[in-house]
């Protein structure tokens, strides 16, 4: 919890200099990236495999036959090397001929000498999900040769491709199903033993009456430590390379269902007319869009997290007014986005409502989308009874759940003991988050291919009828070419046309039971009660201030970011931001207290004593000083009011009395907020009591004044008889000169 004002971070020409911007941000979204692009080569093993195929089996006795072992050198470069496999058209056959492209890449710093690569295929189709995910992930290679072709040499930290076409009239009709489909490469760095990666192809079935598709995508930024993204955040996010212009290029001219972090218009919408102009046309484009779509949560924060940790509902932002200058805003000029209606602000001009800030267009409410795997059916059931979700005026609350966490009928539209999900298929939503990650067109190929055989496999047979849900899951990093290759691809999964967000809700719900999902790591839920419990102290101590909500309501925005589903991929980057919050939250409450004053020693029985109240904070304190003696011999005016300017210091006298002439004693001094809580520590000031010097002093003094005021008139009386002798001596005697004494 910072103590700058949180409207100052979106002027900084002339006003306080934004909230604190921690370095951990940018460690973060680098920490990320990396992550995500290592999650996305290493996988679900689509198609990428580091794993040599088994030796082959002699024919007669079918033990396996022994091979040579490579060298050493041979065997470092072979760990160097990664292969993938990627059948053209997103794996869908469409004709007899298929072209299958492969790559080799090499992250050594030496050259892997040239091979070839075997393509197979098996006739066994794949039935199910599990099937396909065990084949991906499988060392075996498919039973039947049906292309060969040569790869040339691997340059250091180089990928060489190549492409085969596979003549699947020669193998005879294939029935509509999904197949195995694997790449073996072979060259003298691999040995006897080559890579193999894995893949499939899909062969529709044309007689199938398949229903619609929805494509969820999210629309999030990356991860933050302050409530609200700044202005230099917006403009580089929303630049032509930044990662919000990415996300919404990809998805404008599809038919996605969007799923929008309300804290990215609100973002933009507070700094009212000093937007960055690239970040008010992002959000002019965003609304302009006809797609489908719902909230997240302000800064997409995890639900999963805040179930576990037993809230009755989802946390919201209360108020935004604190991130907002009322110069920005004018009432014929509300903020970006907004309707004319604003709220007035205390000099007659307008500021949006929250409502305003957080619009993101035309929205079905009440739609709920947890972590993927993390949805339990706890989570679903306080999801659905949490105050709000359902009621009169709002449409029933629906919980995005994977479909590997749900037993009975498949479907999107489902219902689990009276909750309402979607439920979307794992399996091809994992493989087009993967596609929508890769850097090259045949990783992404192959991913694309893997989902189009999840989807096949999701919904066969008398299921075809039912509508299907995918995800393009959560990710950084990704461009608008593969996000929206992702997207296109989902779009018509297993020859299906898609659907809007209200088409899937008014399907048929299909009977289903929670039974998988993760229960939520312990850390993250202790960190949100931490998170919470510090909040609570901050509430307490904001009482200080005429409008409390200068210091809450950025406070509880800085919670919600910090629980963002994207810091899931970096622990430490959460780890440290969860650290970097509870020093600035102890710097907060520390920032208006008692100056310790030194040991006082009085000298007279009455006097007033002086203290010193300091407030580091941006904005005017109001407080109470209490002053309670330790000694009966003591009296002490109780209570003293205090008001401190923004980042000043002030003096209060307290009047004490000393009942005894001389003595030690001690006097507390406490701070407290207009709602009696206690401001700061408590400090002991000791007293020393020396009030019959005062008498000693006075007694001095008439002593001193007295013997004064008798030498004055000694001296006179001497001098005016000096005076009188010498004038009767002049009398006498004329001639002589009249001296003076």
């Amino acid at each position: 919890m910072t103590v700058s004002s949180p409207a100052a971070a979106h002027r900084p020409p002339d006003g306080v200099r934004g909230r604190r911007r921690r370095t951990i941000i940018g460690a973060a979204r680098r920490g990320l990236r990396a992550a995500v692009l290592l999650a996305a080569s290493a996988g679900m093993a689509l198609a990428i495999v580091a794993a040599p195929a088994p030796a082959p089996a002699d024919a007669a006795t079918g033990a396996p036959q022994p091979s040579a072992t490579p060298s050493a050198t041979d065997a470092a470069d072979a760990a160097n090397l990664s292969v993938v496999v990627a059948p053209a058209g997103n794996g869908v056959v469409s004709t007899t001929v298929v072209s299958v492209a492969v790559a080799v890449s090499n992250t050594g710093d030496a050259t892997a000498a040239s091979g070839t690569m075997t393509i197979a295929l098996s006739r066994s189709p794949l039935a199910t999900s599990a099937e396909v995910t065990s084949w991906l992930d499988a060392q075996t290679v498919a039973d039947t040769t049906v292309a060969s072709v040569p790869v040339t040499a691997v340059v250091a930290r180089g990928t060489a491709t190549a492409t085969a076409a596979v003549d699947l009239g020669a193998l005879g009709a294939l029935a509509p199903g999904v197949y195995p489909l694997s790449a073996a490469y072979s060259s003298p760095t691999t040995g006897t033993q080559p890579l193999v990666a894995h893949s499939v192809l899909t062969v529709p079935d044309a007689a199938s009456a398949a229903s619609g598709v929805g494509v969820v995508v999210p629309i999030t930024a990356p991860p933050t430590t302050t409530g609200l993204l700044s202005a230099d955040d917006l403009k580089a996010l929303t630049a032509d390379d930044g990662a919000l212009r990415t996300q919404l290029n990809a998805v404008t001219g599809t038919p996605a269902i969007l799923a929008v972090d309300p804290a990215i218009p609100a973002a933009i919408r507070v700094l009212g007319s000093s937007a960055p102009a690239s970040a008010r046309q992002w959000l002019a484009d965003l609304l302009a869009l006809p797609n489908s779509r719902f909230a997240l949560q302000f800064g997409d924060a995890d639900l999963a997290t805040q179930m576990a940790a037993g809230l009755p509902a989802p946390l919201r932002v209360s108020t935004l007014d604190p991130f907002m200058s009322a110069r920005n805003f004018t009432s014929t000029a509300v903020a970006a986005g907004a309707s004319p209606t604003a709220t007035p602000a205390p000099d007659g001009r307008t500021l949006p409502t929250l409502d305003q800030l957080l619009d993101i267009g035309t929205a079905r409410a009440n739609v709920f989308w947890p972590a993927t795997g993390w949805a339990t059916a706890g989570v679903v059931a306080a999801l659905q009874n949490a105050p709000g979700a359902s009621g009169s005026t709002e449409p029933a609350a629906i919980t995005l759940v994977g479909t590997s966490a749900l037993s009975g009928a498949v479907g999107a539209r489902a219902d689990a003991a009276g909750a309402g999900i979607l439920a979307y298929d794992d399996g091809a939503s994992s493989a087009l988050r993967t596609a929508s990650l890769a850097s090259d067109p045949v990783h992404q190929g192959a991913g694309l291919a893997a989902a189009s055989a999840y989807a096949s496999v999701a919904t066969r047979g008398a299921a075809a009828s039912a509508p299907l849900l995918v995800v393009v899951d959560r990710a950084t990093g990704r461009s608008a070419t593969g996000l929206r290759a992702a997207i296109t691809a989902a779009s018509s999964l297993a020859g299906r046309t898609p659907w809007d967000l209200d088409a899937l809700l008014a399907a048929p719900a299909a009977s289903v039971s929670v039974t998988g999902g993760t229960a939520d790591d312990p850390t993250r839920v202790d960190a949100l009660r931490d998170l919470l419990d510090q909040e609570n102290r901050v509430a307490a101590f904001a009482t200080v201030l005429a409008d409390p909500t200068l210091l809450t309501a950025p406070d509880r925005a800085e919670i919600l970011q910090l629980m963002g589903n994207v810091w899931r991929a970096a622990p430490d980057q959460f780890a440290s931001a969860l650290s970097d919050h509870r020093d600035a939250t102890s710097t907060t409450l520390g920032s208006v207290a008692i100056v310790p004053p030194s040991d006082i020693t009085l000298l007279a029985s009455s006097a007033p004593l002086t203290f010193s109240v300091r407030n580091d904070l941006p904005w005017p304190v109001t407080l109470t000083l209490t002053a309670a003696p330790n000694d009966p011999r003591l009296i002490v005016q109780k209570t003293a009011d205090v008001s401190v300017g923004a980042a000043q210091s002030t003096r209060v006298l307290v009047p004490v009395q000393a009942r005894v002439g001389s003595g030690e004693s001690t006097l507390d001094l406490q701070l407290r907020s207009s709602a009696g809580v206690e401001i700061g520590p408590r400090v002991r000031v000791a007293i020393s009591v020396r009030a019959e010097w005062e008498s000693v002093g006075i007694v001095v003094m008439s002593v001193l004044i007295g013997a004064m005021l008798v030498l004055g008139i000694v001296r006179t009386a001497r001098k005016m008889r000096r005076r009188r002798i010498a004038a009767a001596t002049a009398a006498h005697n004329p001639q002589t000169e009249d001296v003076d004494g």
